[in-house]
């Protein structure tokens, strides 16, 4: 016998999603029903629901997520009964269009598929299905009942690029993982020499290889670093180097001093956020950005660019750099924060102050705000 549901969360493949709309769905299906005890909220997503970080991703995966996602998915959707639904992120819009009719509410982490898909992003090309998909999630995003989303700069795009108007549209942040904690005294030794070894100074980057995450410019900017400081290292988490980074570092003297490490569990984060000396950020596009806010609740400094919602991310708990090609300004700002103790201090008691905004707590308070207005 199916439950009556007030609300359904609706996720994406278990074995075909990355590592930011995985910790999203996975924090809505665990905490909201807590949060929000006289509701029954259930979850469901196509081949299952996730339950690793960072889900394989082979052939063979991919090939049954297609079959699960395309062919049996749709039928699913058409026999799920919810007072409310809620599409955890933009990129899985089109399920609306197989909701039977009830009240629909999507996520919306950015814009940059549709972006690059209409020229207002040239970060990378979109193959034409791939294309056809992004315009069908545009498509049933103007149709939902209400958007959450996850940045002011996000809800803005929401407004002067898809027409939407202000008043379904409400800001949530996304929280900030409660395992995301300082060391204590006696993990750090163990945990800086695990990541680090006997580097003198550790610079970390976390982000794939994707072109609006900016791994070159962090690359070329810690290239001028090093040439000031031999003793520091670069340490960069989700993947080997793109053909761009390869390249670069064999015509670099720094190239030695660069490690290349997989993604790493949570767990694995909070030692490597929390042993190193700073992380560099320089992403020319992000909707929300994780790996700043993550930094900051483990205590470490953060220097990062202001593009698109970065600024209200990091407020002011980070060195920023308006442009995310000033390499220098990026090499001096870490140059300060590994020679001045005092300054790199501050920066980690500013920035656990400013994790305090995006507790989760907040957040679910603000997602059940939505919900209630809705049913």
């Amino acid at each position: 016998m199916q439950l009556s549901l007030d609300a359904l969360l609706l996720g994406p493949h278990a074995g075909n999603s990355g590592y930011s709309i995985n910790n999203y769905f996975n924090f809505c299906r665990q905490h909201l029903p807590e949060s929000m005890p006289d509701w029954c909220i259930g979850c469901l997503s196509p081949g299952g629901t996730p339950t690793s970080e960072h889900p394989s991703l082979s052939h063979r995966v991919r090939h049954r997520a297609w079959w699960d996602t395309y062919i049996e998915w749709p039928l699913r959707l058409r026999r799920q009964r919810a007072e409310l639904f809620h599409v955890i992120d933009q990129g899985l819009a089109w399920y609306a269009k197989f909701i039977p009719r009830a009240r629909c509410i999507t996520t919306v982490h950015d814009l940059i598929a549709y972006l690059t898909s209409s020229g207002g992003l040239t970060f990378d090309h979109l193959p034409y299905r791939r294309k056809l998909l992004v315009l069908e999630c545009v498509r049933q995003i103007r149709r939902m009942d209400h958007i959450i989303a996850v940045s002011q700069h996000t809800a803005n795009c929401l407004v002067r690029e898809l027409a939407i108007p202000v008043s379904r549209i409400t800001v949530v942040h996304n929280p900030v993982d409660k395992r995301f904690t300082p060391l204590a005294p006696f993990e750090y030794g163990s945990s800086r020499q695990r990541w680090f070894g006997s580097a003198s100074y550790a610079i970390i980057h976390v982000g794939q290889a994707v072109a609006y995450k900016n791994r070159i410019g962090a690359l070329k900017a810690f290239a001028l670093l090093h040439s000031e400081l031999p003793d520091a290292r670069m340490f960069l988490v989700q993947g080997p180097p793109d053909r761009q980074e390869a390249a670069f570092l064999a015509q670099s003297s720094c190239s030695s001093a660069v490690k290349f490490l997989p993604s790493l569990q949570s767990s694995e984060l909070r030692e490597f956020y929390g042993a190193a000396d700073a992380l560099i950020f320089p992403s020319l596009y992000e909707g929300f950005g994780w790996p700043p806010l993550e930094a900051m609740a483990c205590g470490c400094p953060v220097v990062s660019s202001t593009r698109a919602s970065l600024r209200e991310v990091v407020g002011d708990a980070a060195l920023t750099v308006d442009d995310p090609h000033d390499h220098k300004a990026f090499a001096a700002r870490l140059t300060s924060v590994l020679k001045d103790p005092c300054m790199a201090r501050d920066l980690r008691q500013r920035g656990l102050r400013h994790v305090e905004n995006f507790q989760p707590s907040l957040i679910l308070a603000r997602i059940a705000e939505v919900y209630r207005s809705l049913v």
